[in-house]
This record gives structure tokens, sequence and C-alpha cells, in this order.
């Protein structure tokens, strides 16, 4: 049996053990019937629709109080069954904060009204009456500390669960930077060797030819240039091919959002706002349509999280699917009641709707979404 059913069934065998002791007395009158019915009726009330209610529970206390002292002026008979009911919803209150003193003022009533029927019997039963309003309001306590536990261990599970998203999304972002920053490394290294390299390979080439052709007349000589000039070609066809090799491929599809990237890394300069840019590593070659209205997308959404929303941490997810792309900006702002939209999200749904895509803006007490998406093959003559 859990306290809650221990409490109800102590208080119906009080109640039970109350209306014996009046059906008992040989000279009950209509007055202390209808007394008893009061009594029972307030208890019923006070249990069911007054354990939560400040005043509602001590006007009902008081009332029953007022009733017990009426019920014994009319039979002369008391018991301490009277008062468990009103114990047992004073321990369990949530509401009642000076418990002890109530309870003090109970037991004490108990002993001060049965004191001239006997002594030791009102001793007896307010000793009773006092360990059970400690049992009680032990039972309560306990409790009150086990829901207080549970409440802690509950957030400690949803700190737990926001830690761990928030620590993959992390290893996500640091995934998704590290692979934007080693594809354009090995891009600048290509390029320098092709560059600066293969730039002197080609003219020593063509100088050797030339020189091949000044020295026709000494056969030595015009095999030993020929010779060196198809060496220089070989190692130049080596270096073309380690910089094919080295040169990632689909390079180009990132190339776009490396603008993009730039433009992230000046607002965080800018406002002192943690972005966070997460791609996708599936990843296509956007048009040139494409590429200016997801630069245009991030740039009006990152002015209206700090403009509007008042937000300190953006999120931004690119995500290439096979047949679209997908856009997610999340930030921590203030949100708003009603999405108005002005000339900023207009100019969103404008250009997604050029790119036969779908927008959706979402708003809550955690900050605002933009939620865009556009397919892969779209119509590239409109012009920026």
């Amino acid at each position: 049996m859990n306290k809650n059913n221990l409490a109800t069934f102590t208080r119906y065998i009080s109640l039970f053990m109350i209306i014996i002791n009046i059906m008992t007395y040989n000279n009950i009158s209509n007055i202390s019937f209808f007394l008893s019915l009061i009594f029972i009726i307030n208890n019923q009330i006070r249990f069911f629709n007054f354990n939560n209610k400040n005043l509602p529970m001590i006007i009902s206390s008081l009332l029953e109080f007022i009733l017990i002292l009426a019920l014994y002026n009319y039979t002369y008979k008391f018991t301490p069954f009277y008062f468990l009911p009103l114990i047992i919803d004073i321990c369990f209150s949530k509401i009642i904060k000076n418990k002890y003193l109530y309870l003090i003022i109970l037991i004490g009533s108990y002993f001060i009204i049965n004191f001239n029927n006997s002594i030791y019997s009102s001793i007896e039963y307010s000793l009773i009456l006092s360990l059970i309003s400690l049992l009680y309001l032990y039972i309560y306590n306990e409790d009150i500390f086990k829901i207080n536990i549970q409440n802690v261990y509950d957030k400690l599970r949803i700190s737990e669960d926001k830690l761990k998203k928030s620590n993959s999304d992390l290893e996500v972002y640091i995934s998704s930077v590290e692979e934007l920053a080693i594809l354009k490394e090995r891009n600048r290294i290509s390029r320098e060797i092709h560059d600066s390299v293969g730039h002197s390979l080609s003219t020593t080439i063509i100088q050797l030819g030339a020189i091949e052709n000044l020295v026709s007349k000494d056969e030595d000589l015009k095999e030993l240039v020929h010779e060196l000039r198809e060496f220089v070609k070989e190692s130049f066809k080596e270096v073309r091919e380690a910089v094919t090799s080295l040169k990632p491929e689909g390079y180009e599809n990132y190339q776009n959002l490396f603008k993009i990237e730039e433009l992230i890394r000046n607002f965080i300069k800018m406002t002192n706002i943690d972005v966070k840019m997460t791609v996708s590593k599936n990843t296509w070659n956007l048009s040139s349509v494409q590429c200016t209205a997801l630069y245009r997308i991030i740039q009006e959404s990152l002015s209206n999280s700090i403009r509007h929303g008042k937000a300190t941490k953006v999120n931004i997810f690119i995500t290439f699917n096979s047949n679209n792309l997908i856009l997610s900006i999340k930030d921590n702002g203030i949100g708003c009641k009603d999405i108005k939209k002005g000339n900023g999200l207009n100019s969103i749904k404008e250009r997604v709707d050029e790119l036969n895509g779908k927008v959706e803006f979402i708003t809550s007490n955690d900050g605002f979404i933009i939620h865009t998406s556009f397919p892969k093959n779209t119509r590239s003559e409109f012009v920026e």
C-alpha cells in the first residue's frame, strides 16, 4: 500500500468510526444527524476540491473544527477519530506552511476538550494523535524529497540529452569545417604548383626547343639538348598529373560555399555572434542563380537574427540530397507572436519561388527558424 492509499484508507476508517460513534448514541437528534452530515460533506469537499486552494482549505478546516465542537455539545461523546481526517489533510497539504502549529492547536484542543472526561485517556489519545501526525509528516516529507530528486534527475536527463545533441552537432560542424578547409588548402597547393613549377617547366621546354634549333650543326650537343627537353617534358607531364590528383574532386561544388563561409566569418567579426554552418558531404555544383539565392537568403537571415531576434547563436544546415537542396537556419532569439512578412522575408520567399522551391517560417519562444528547399535542376533565366 503506497502513501496515498494509506492516507485515504485511514481517512475513511476515521469517517466510518465517527459515523458508528454517532449512531451508537441512544438519544441522537435531528440536529446531531444534520451536523454529522455537514461534517462528512465538508470533509469530502475539502479532500477532493480544496487540497491545493489556500483560503477554501482554511475555511473548511475551521468549519470542521466548529462542527466537532458542536457534535460534542450535542452527543457528549468524543473520539480522536474526529480529528484524524483534518490531521491527514494538514499533513499532506502542499499549501499549508505552518503545519506543526496547526497540528499542535488541533491536538491541544482535543486534550483540553477531553480533559474533563478522563485525564489518562486524554493524554493517551493525544500522544497517539501526535505519533500519527509525525508519521504522516514523515511520509509527506519523504514524498516531497523523492519528487525533488526525480525532478533533478529529469533535468539532468534533459541536460544530458541536450548535451549529447550539441556534441553531435558540434562533431558534424567540425567535420564539415575541416573538410572545407582541407579542400581549400589542397586546391591552393595544386594551384601554386601549377602556377609556379608548371609555368617554370613550360618555359624551360620552350627555351630548350629554341636552344635545340640553335645548335643544329653540333649533332652531339643537339642530341643532348633534345634528351634534356624530352626529360623536362616528361617531368612537366608528371607535375600536371600530380596537380590533377591533388586537386580535390568536385571542388567546384564547394567554391560557391566558400563565399558563404566568408560572409559568415565577416558577420561573426562585426557582431560577435556565434554562427555555425554545417554542410553535408554529398554536394553538387550550384548554378550561379542558386548560389546567389543561397547567399542572399543566409545574408538576410543573419541580419534578421540580430536586428529583430536579438539572437546570440545561429545554426545553419545545408543538406544536398540527390534531387534537392535543403537549407535550415535556426537562431536562439526572442521569436515573435505573429510573423509579419516585411521586405526581408518577402525577398527570401521570392528568391525561393524563383527556384521552384518552398520556404517555411517558424517562430517560437526558443527562436526563429527559416526552412527552405529547392530542386537540383531548376530554371536559371533569372538574373541577380
